[in-house]
């Protein structure tokens, strides 16, 4: 598949280029609704200081894929406090951000994201094709993937994973919405944010997982 690996690379002080075993892939969403906004966040000090804070990928609305440093590297992505010594999750995983505002709130007739106190229109009610009303920590709604940057994701995720050896193993149906740390500090496969993270939405409820599965079963 088609990657650009030169529009948002990040500099060696930005991830840590040293090379890990990968085992798993994380999937998250950005929160946002551009690859340049976190690309932005991402380059930009804290107090003077790089954060290496970053994902190795990050997917467009449109289905672009962008390589920010190369997959066998790393940098801090899921911002676990405990069952992470030596940041060994960060280091074993490859993550992935999905461009996507991820919940969303109603307000009368409209479906708000999270700037502003979710002061900012994402769609109506009627455009839904925008938006997946479920329930998932909290919220009612969540911002719909677009089919070609799901697709893009399937092929980016079998890709990684026939060159990386990770199994093509998704966690079962019932564990795909859980926080389960027990089980999933030790899994192996295609996983999501929210898997490790007790306050994180991401993937969410609008993730398409059976087409992920469809693919991986694929050769």
């Amino acid at each position: 598949m088609k990657i650009d690996r030169t529009r948002f690379r990040l500099t060696t002080e930005q991830y840590f280029p040293a090379e890990h075993k990968k085992d798993l892939i994380v999937l998250h969403f950005t929160a946002g609704t551009t690859a340049s906004g976190a690309h932005a966040t991402w380059v930009t000090p804290v107090n003077g200081r790089q954060q290496r804070v970053a994902t190795a990928y990050v997917v467009d609305l449109d289905g672009t894929v962008y390589e920010f440093f190369p997959p066998e590297a790393w940098a801090y992505h899921l911002g676990m406090k405990t069952g992470n010594p030596g940041w060994v999750q960060d280091k074993r995983s490859i993550g992935i951000e999905i461009v996507n505002p991820g919940p969303l709130k109603a307000v009368g007739e409209q479906l708000n994201w999270y700037p502003k106190n979710f002061g900012v229109k994402w769609c109506g009610k009627e455009e839904t094709a925008k938006y997946v009303a479920a329930k998932y920590r909290g919220f009612d709604y969540y911002a719909a993937f677009p089919e070609v940057q799901q697709a893009a994701v399937r092929e980016l995720v079998a890709g990684l994973a026939d060159r990386f050896a990770i199994p093509k193993v998704l966690p079962a149906e019932k564990q795909r919405t859980a926080f389960d740390p027990g089980f999933f500090q030790q899994f192996q496969g295609i996983a999501s944010h929210q898997n490790l993270r007790a306050d994180k939405f991401d993937i969410g409820p609008a993730w398409d997982w059976a087409a992920l599965e469809a693919r991986l079963e694929r050769p």
